[in-house]
Formats: C-alpha cells, structure tokens, sequence
C-alpha cells in the first residue's frame, strides 16, 4: 500500500484498503504465488489470462506492488462520467473491432500512454487472450502485447523491461465463496528479443507471443481438449473433498494448492483415450448416483463435519448469525436482485455481485456509523463497527450449518458404503 499513491487513479488509491476486506467475504479462499516476482517502480507488461470481467484486474490490483493499470474493453469508456470511473480505479481502453472500432487511431494513443508507463517504471496489465471466458484453458496470446514491448524498448532501451505471466484461476469463476488461485510466473526480458526484432519485427513478435502464451499455461489450468471440461471438473471435485480447506485464514502465500490441482489437469491431459473413457464411464456413474440421492461428494467424504462439536458451534452462534443475517439482509438483497436480473452473460456474474454488494455495503455501513456517531451512544457506536463483522460471520455460519446439514444426510443414508465403493473405482 506504500507505493499506491504513486497511482493517478483516485478511486485505486482510496478503494484498495477496503476491497482486501471484501475479499474476505466474497472468496472462501485466495492463494498468491510468487508475488514478490512483480517489482514496484519496475517496467513490467503482466501478460493475464481473463476468467471474469472485473475479478481478475482486482485481484492483481490488490496483491501485486501498486500501482497497476489494466487494459479494459473501449466500448466502456464511451460515456463521460464511465470513462471518469475507470480512469480512476487505473484502468485504460483498448478498442476492438468486434466492439465496431475501426482505424488504428485510437489504440495507437494507447499504445503510446502504454509505454509512457513502463517508462516510469510501472505495471501495466495485458489481457493477452482478446477476451474474458470460463473455460479452464489458455486461448493463444495476440500479438498486441509483444508490440506494446518491443516500442517500449526501441524508445527507451530499458534492461530491465520484462514481461511476466500472470494466472488467475477459480474452481468456477461465476460465483461467489469459492477459490482464487493467482500465480506469476518468471519474467521474460525483452531484451533477450532485441536482436532478433531488428533482423525480422514479425519473427520476433511471433516469437515472444508464442513464448508468453506458454508461460502462461505454467501458471493458469489448462485443457487440451473441450472433451474432458465435465470430466476434469469432476477429478477436481474428488481432490478437493481429499484436500479441503481450513476455514481460516482466508489468505495464503503459496502454491501448493494450484499445484496440486494443476497437477490433477496435466494427468488429464497426458491420459490415452482408452483409460480416459474408462475413467469418465466410472466418475459419470458415480457423480450421477450422488445428485440422484442428493448428496455431496466432500459430506460424503468428511463424517466429521456432521459432528456434535459443529452441532454445538451452530448452537452457540446462532445469535450471532441472526444479527448479522437481518443486518445485511438490504446488501443481499440489492445484489441479488441486480446480479439475476441484469446480468446476461456469466462471466460477469460474480464480478457484478461482488462490485454491488462492495459499493452497496461500503455506503450502508457508513450510514450505520455516522448515524451511531450522532447518537453519541456507546452500545449504537459499538453496534455499527461490529456489523460488517457479523455480516462476515453471518455468512461462514450458514455455509458451516449448509455443510453440517449434508453431512448428516450423508451418515444417515444406508448406502454411503456403497457410494464410497464407486468412488474408490474410478482410481481403479
């Protein structure tokens, strides 16, 4: 946060503190490697894959050295007060011709504000597929950002200009309290390109695409083939009931979780056909016995989340829950309804749920405590800090007491045995 003022961006500079918050609440938990990878006051082209619409430039906003720019669709910044907004939160356009942009223009001035960052020694953020998708697969990089580099370098020659890959990756992507895995991967110099751009500008271009676009599959999940999407989703099901998570803390600095589940897609990918159509008859049969009893993989796997102590915490917290339940019932209720009603694609879904309910809650605590402040009473002052604590907690109760509610469905049914024997098979 030292280096955030460096920003021009008001909204970056005022949010960030704020938005580590919510991220406490809107993810179960997020895990960053090899952070320190991208220096402040350092030239840097983050090369990013783009799961979701906003969650994504958050993320990397909020745990990489500050300040950080994003490129964003152009069409957005259209209207005035919009294109304010964006300006303000570091954001910048690029116009595309599927947007109905035509010329080179205007991303000529984009290119050209690009390498003025990285000459003040800035991270500027590349999304190198052209586009958001959900898909757990690296599309290849476009060549914009190998352009964007190699004029940065033939202005200024800096040595240490560099490109970095960058992975956001989510066990969905398209909803809230889930998993973020953000990973950033060894720099590429552009230097190392030089001499090849001057022989041949395309060949090098080419090249350092291609390079990007591999380093990138290092850092994000990737499937070869469209086949296996259900088929790997399932895979991921069965390791993360075997690996669940603690409740808390809710951030950690390290790898291994996307390694491991890294390493459940690689198999996959490396599987011959026959072993492979072997193993999605097993896991279909299996997962399709589960919804038709209607139970739940990880309840299944894990009795102990059906015990009496978490019987006895449900107990013991239920005041608690229904404080911050009712209190943050507005918030709730306002996301939902903008998120299901508005939103047409789902890739923006969690990103619009997240965006609500953080502006939302922001004003309607605030509201909380300046009206507390004027009452000049302890207990109302006291009330009004403690509910965005109890809206937290509001919401670990009910995902414990979900969890709890499952477990119990699981060890009272008289063919857990059986189900668990399908389970075994399909590593057979």
């Amino acid at each position: 946060y030292r280096y955030a003022h460096l920003s021009d961006g008001l909204s970056y500079i005022t949010f960030e503190p704020f938005i580590h918050l919510a991220f406490r609440a809107f993810f179960r938990s997020v895990h960053i490697n090899n952070r320190k990878a991208v220096l402040a006051k350092t030239p840097v082209l983050l090369a990013a894959n783009h799961p979701t619409a906003f969650v994504d430039p958050l993320l990397l906003c909020e745990y990489l050295a500050p300040p950080i720019y994003n490129m964003t669709r152009g069409d957005i910044f259209r209207k005035p007060f919009f294109r304010k907004l964006m300006e303000s939160a570091n954001m910048f356009p690029v116009f595309r011709r599927r947007d109905g942009y035509v010329g080179r223009d205007r991303n000529d001035e984009v290119f050209d504000w690009c390498v003025e960052k990285l000459r003040q020694g800035q991270t500027v953020v590349i999304y190198v597929e052209g586009e958001h998708h959900l898909e757990k697969r690296v599309r290849p990089a476009q060549k914009g950002m190998a352009r964007i580099a190699f004029e940065a370098y033939q202005r200024y020659q800096q040595p240490d200009l560099q490109v970095i890959p960058a992975g956001c990756n989510y066990q969905y992507g398209d909803r809230p309290r889930e998993e973020a895995m953000v990973n950033i991967g060894a720099p590429i110099f552009v230097r190392d390109y030089w001499e090849e751009y001057l022989r041949s500008p395309a060949a090098a271009v080419l090249r350092l695409s291609r390079d990007v676009e591999a380093a990138l599959k290092t850092v994000c999940f990737h499937l070869d083939s469209t086949d296996d999407d259900v088929l790997a989703e399932q895979l991921l099901t069965l390791h993360r009931s075997e690996n669940p998570q603690p409740l808390l803390p809710v951030v950690h600095f390290d790898s291994q979780r996307f390694a491991k589940e890294k390493a459940v897609l690689d198999q996959l990918n490396e599987m011959p056909n026959a072993p492979k159509n072997g193993l999605r008859d097993r896991a279909g049969l299996y997962f399709q016995t589960l919804e038709k009893k209607g139970l739940e993989d990880g309840t299944l796997l894990n009795p102990p989340w059906g015990s009496g102590s978490w019987l006895l915490f449900l107990i013991a917290g239920f005041l608690p829950f229904l404080a911050g339940w009712l209190s943050s019932w507005p918030i709730r209720a306002i996301t939902y309804w903008v998120a299901d009603t508005k939103v047409k694609k789902k890739e923006f879904y969690g990103s619009i749920v997240l965006g609500v309910s953080f502006f939302s809650g922001f004003v309607y605590y605030w509201v909380w405590i300046i009206a507390s402040l004027c009452s000049a009473h302890l207990m109302w002052i006291a009330a009004a800090l403690l509910l965005p604590v109890l809206g937290w907690f509001s919401i670990l109760y009910r995902e414990i007491f979900d969890r709890w509610q499952m477990a119990r469905k699981a060890i009272n049914n008289g063919e857990s045995a059986q189900l668990l024997e399908l389970r075994r098979k399909i590593n057979s």
